[in-house]
């Protein structure tokens, strides 16, 4: 084994002269490399699909439409069972804080989140943002509208105030309520108490200062007008 060492040395050397040629280095840097080649297709499209599918406790792998055929269903079914729902299609004078809770929490034990109602209803009627009272109403009866939160709240409270003559202080408070009932679709007293949107200018002290003498009323003609 010994005698063998030479060549390995040599053999070594000589390959450690080629690494180090400038000409070899030269050649491993800017060697001839083959030339890419691209096809185009002028007359073929790629086409990409993106499939949104939904899951409920029956039924499993659904699309957009099948989703809400699935909720329209289950919002037929539950009218006599469900209060709430049972409120917003016969009984709007009734609809209040709790049963829009209600509402809420039966919609997601049954997997009709409003989250994913607000993404089924994107894509099949192309409207960014539908109040969940429309959801139901439109479940229920194809007829009904589909409106914004915006809509269904300029609506409810021109309504109210249809042929009465607001103080300035009034008219300010009935955009403040405005901008809260575009976030929760109902109005009660403890919100007047608890929120920023309305402690912040007096709370429930002040709005009765400002409407004196119909200040129940005005909340129950206003949840009455969201839910008709």
């Amino acid at each position: 084994m010994a005698k063998s060492l030479p060549e390995i040395f040599e053999s070594f050397a000589s390959v450690m002269r080629l690494l180090r040629d400038p000409q070899f280095q030269d050649l491993l840097e800017n060697y001839e490399r083959a030339k890419k080649v691209f096809w185009v297709g002028y007359e073929v499209k790629d086409e990409v699909h993106s499939d949104i599918l939904f899951y409920t406790k029956t039924k499993s792998g659904l699309k957009p439409d099948d989703y809400l055929i699935a909720f329209a269903d289950f919002i037929k079914q539950k009218e006599n069972e469900i209060e709430a729902i049972s409120i917003l299609l016969n009984k709007p004078k009734n609809w209040n804080t709790k049963a829009l809770n209600e509402l809420k929490t039966a919609l997601k034990e049954n997997d009709f989140e409003e989250t994913k109602l607000l993404i089924a209803h994107k894509v099949v009627y192309h409207k960014d943002i539908v109040d969940i009272i429309s959801m139901v109403k439109h479940a229920a009866k194809e007829t009904e509208p589909l409106l914004s939160p915006e809509e269904r709240v300029n609506q409810a409270i021109l309504k109210v105030t249809s042929g009465i003559k607001l103080s300035s202080e009034q008219g300010k408070w009935m955009e403040y309520i405005k901008e809260h009932l575009k976030q929760n679709m109902t109005l009660d007293e403890n919100d007047f108490k608890e929120l920023p949107v309305f402690t912040d200018r007096g709370g429930f002290t002040r709005f009765k200062m400002v409407f004196p003498d119909n200040y129940k009323k005005i909340i129950t003609e206003i949840n009455s007008a969201i839910a008709a």
